[in-house]
């Protein structure tokens, strides 16, 4: 759920079967600030994901459950995520790292930051932060992009 809707670890393993209408999930997404409303949001569910959504009973309240049908544990889950980690040959990613990874693929997608941070919960400025620090400023392909658009414009200048 995670790669294809960019939310919080917290979020995901508290939804419900009710914030799921078939087409979006709904979240309330729980960090916000002193004095400030969560925020709500209403992702449309990528095809992939609705595949597997649809494929899972729904007889528990949770969409998300451990191996014995019941809900995660905050730390049950890291403790699983980083099993499943080590099992697959996987270092130094977090879960949180799949919210950068989307907000990356988004972005490289053509998504502007507007977009991404009204599905994130994340502020503007805030997704041009993981931007900037975390994943565009060593991305060979991205900087090679902007070559390639201003080749691209010098071309169509000269006709």
């Amino acid at each position: 759920m995670a790669i294809h809707t960019g939310q919080r670890q917290a979020d995901m393993l508290l939804a419900t079967w009710k914030q799921y209408d078939g087409t979006h999930l709904m979240f309330e997404q729980g960090k916000s600030k002193p004095g400030k409303p969560k925020r709500r949001v209403r992702v449309k569910v990528h095809s992939a994901l609705k595949a597997i959504l649809d494929a899972l009973p729904t007889d528990t309240m949770r969409i998300l459950n451990n191996s014995r049908g019941r809900p995660w544990s905050k730390s049950g889950f890291k403790t699983s995520w980083g099993k499943e980690c080590d099992r697959l040959g996987i270092e130094g990613v977090t879960y949180h790292d799949l919210r950068g990874t989307f907000i990356t693929d988004r972005r490289r997608e053509g998504s502007t930051t507007e977009q991404i941070a009204s599905i994130t919960g994340h502020s503007i400025a805030e997704v041009g932060r993981v931007l900037e620090k975390h994943y565009l400023a060593t991305d060979q392909q991205t900087s090679d992009a902007v070559i390639l658009r201003m080749e691209r414009t010098s071309r169509k200048q000269k006709k």
